[in-house]
């Protein structure tokens, strides 16, 4: 006996087929093509540099960090490049980083030259940690100083530490304490260097008026 029941739509042996919004659509194309660039960008923010990574504290000393002999080399290659005395470059690097290639300040400078980031970008530098990069460019930007203010080496080396333009409105007034004692120190390193390889001292000194450090103006262009 067959039972009386509700009748409905008779059915086509195939479930309709939900179409998918078009913003949907295309959203899910935009995703699938950014996602690997999302995930590359949040490694590369995460990890060091590939050069900084060291997986053994012993391999690292031995591999990554140069040895004396190839900074002196370097030295020589870029004083020679941009007429400078290779015991000014080698007296800049010990105050600056001590010749370590890893040095990181807290501000943000880098390498042996402790170039700050944007200053390396401007002197095309592809990695301010790597030795022949970073002494290329510390050497191109002290020789760019020197001739910005005539030569004049304490003016040259305060500009190399807190920038051209600050020392440019800073002539006439007292030296800034740190930026004096950063000159005096590499002045200092300058002299005994110099005296290593048997070239005369001659030591660059500030101007002095009334017992404090003046910046005074040499002939240089403005």
């Amino acid at each position: 006996m067959r039972m009386a029941g509700r009748t409905g739509p008779a059915r086509t042996g195939r479930s309709p087929i939900m179409q998918q919004p078009e913003w949907n659509t295309r959203w899910s194309r935009v995703a699938r093509a950014l996602f690997p660039l999302v995930v590359a960008g949040c490694l590369i923010a995460l990890m060091p540099p590939a050069s900084r990574v060291a997986f053994d504290p012993v391999m690292k000393d031995f591999a990554l960090r140069p040895s004396p002999e190839s900074i002196a080399s370097l030295i020589a290659t870029y004083a020679e490049q941009y007429a400078l005395d290779p015991a000014l470059l080698q007296a800049v690097i010990k105050v600056e980083s001590n010749f370590n290639s890893d040095a990181v300040s807290s501000k943000g400078a880098i390498g042996l030259m402790q170039l700050m980031p944007l200053t390396a970008a401007a002197l095309h530098v592809l990695d301010p940690f790597d030795p022949k990069d970073n002494i290329r460019a510390g050497a191109a930007l002290l020789r760019r100083l020197l001739d910005r203010f005539g030569g004049d080496l304490t003016l040259a080396l305060a500009a190399y530490h807190i920038g051209e333009t600050r020392v440019r409105q800073a002539i006439g007034t007292p030296a800034l304490p740190a930026t004096q004692l950063y000159v005096d120190r590499v002045l200092g390193h300058y002299d005994r260097f110099r005296a290593g390889t048997s070239q005369p001292v001659s030591r660059a000194t500030a101007h002095r008026r009334e017992g404090h450090n003046v910046w005074s103006p040499s002939q240089f262009p403005e």
